[in-house]
């Protein structure tokens, strides 16, 4: 898991982006709507170190206000917001941030205990406990998987497995971790995704598809298409303009997986074509894809780590291409000793017919596509009668015919 590491200046700046986006401004104390006594961006007052933190803060407070935040913090749980709605200080936004800075050493705690430097997937889980408080992410899944550098369970768990457990509010509750998690990322880079990033995505996707489901079709878009009605994910591109400016639009899951689907749909028909029927994206969404038996290839080791079992379709000799290129070279798994030959006739016998016309017409303009279009000419050429004229065709038909007969 290679994070995305900031400069102090930064990170601080895009943490107060993603608080204050997602909190907003309260200039005056109030109930939120959850029961709690809430200033500033999104400070609660049910806590027993306010005087420590405003002190801290160094804003100023009259006798009357302070004596307020020393009741607060000497009461039990159940009088802290009943006292803390007496507090009669109004916060500007300046004073908001002084506030917000002074208490957020508390909520690093989960961040340094999963090991995190400065960076992107630090603000998002910092922005997880600001909202939910130190308790509520000690021990949770999240903080091991960040520490285990396990991107994609990190992904899931804080998509979907760190909202809370208040049903009133769990829409808007949702709503933030969909943001949250594209802030955390379920790619080290989606412009450049390997084999094993894929599969570990796909692995993940796959233990946890039936939960994921059933959260999308409640509160975001399922990968049939099936929107919820709200939809969270256009509330979070619309109601977080500033974290949508900073990180891009929140995704939907179906734009979530595409990067994984692409890569490992493309592997594993490279590497086991007289299965490539079988590497849909149907198969994907469902989950129907079996690592356990199509394991893919990492630098001539399985995503486990042990030497790749040979399959029937496999043949020997090596090649440097697209499988290598994902961090994937290893035994050639095609006919071809072109791999994008054997890209295009694993597409071609997926049935995926749009893939394999791009591949074909981008082969077409390579000068090595030229010379295998002629070859695929003598060829037939070879086996016609030779009083036979070859017909008119559209670009590309000859060497689609040459390839299903080599």
């Amino acid at each position: 898991m290679d994070v995305r590491e900031l400069e102090r200046a930064e990170y601080e700046r895009k943490l107060r982006t993603v608080i204050a986006g997602t909190e907003g401004l309260h200039a005056q104390v109030q109930d939120v709507g959850d029961g709690r006594a809430t200033i500033g961006w999104g400070y609660t007052l049910n806590r027993n170190n306010n005087v420590e933190i405003w002190t801290r803060s160094g804003i100023e407070l009259t006798p009357a206000q302070r004596a307020t935040l020393e009741r607060v913090d000497q009461a039990p749980r159940g009088d802290k917001t009943r006292i803390g709605l007496g507090f009669d200080r109004t916060l500007t936004e300046a004073e908001s941030d002084r506030l917000f800075v002074a208490s957020l050493q508390e909520y690093e705690g989960p961040a340094i205990s999963a090991g995190l430097p400065l960076s992107d997937e630090r603000v998002a889980l910092v922005s997880v406990t600001y909202n939910r408080g130190v308790g509520a992410l000690r021990n949770h899944p999240v903080v091991d998987a960040l520490r285990d550098q396990d991107r994609a369970e990190a992904w899931y768990q804080l998509r979907y497995n760190c909202w809370g457990s208040n049903e009133d509010v769990e829409g808007g509750l949702r709503k933030r971790r969909f943001a949250e998690s594209e802030i955390l990322g379920l790619y080290d880079d989606p412009a450049n995704v390997g084999v094993r990033e894929a599969a570990d995505v796909y692995a993940m996707y796959r233990t946890h598809r039936l939960d994921i489901d059933r959260v999308e079709r409640a509160f975001g878009v399922a990968t049939d298409g099936t929107r919820a009605r709200p939809d969270r994910i256009a509330q979070a591109n619309r109601d977080y303009p500033e974290i949508v400016a900073e990180y891009g639009n929140v995704r939907t899951l179906e734009d979530s997986l595409a990067p994984a689907r692409t890569v490992l749909l493309e592997h594993l028909r490279e590497r086991y074509p007289g299965q490539a029927q079988a590497f849909t994206t149907d198969a994907f969404d469902a989950g129907e894809i079996d690592l356990q038996r199509f394991a893919v290839d990492v630098d001539g080791r399985t995503r486990d780590g042990e030497p790749p079992a040979r399959h029937p379709a496999d043949r020997t000799g090596g090649h440097a291409g697209t499988a290598e290129r994902h961090g994937a070279a290893g035994p050639d798994a095609g006919r071809f000793a072109d791999p994008d030959l054997n890209r295009l006739a694993s597409a071609l016998a997926a049935g995926d017919a749009a893939a394999a016309d791009r591949m074909l017409m981008g082969l077409l303009d390579a000068p090595r596509g030229v010379e295998f279009l002629e070859s695929g000419r003598q060829r037939l050429e070879s086996q016609e009668s030779p009083d036979r004229e070859l017909q008119q065709s559209r670009p590309g038909d000859e060497a689609r015919e040459a390839l299903a007969r080599v």
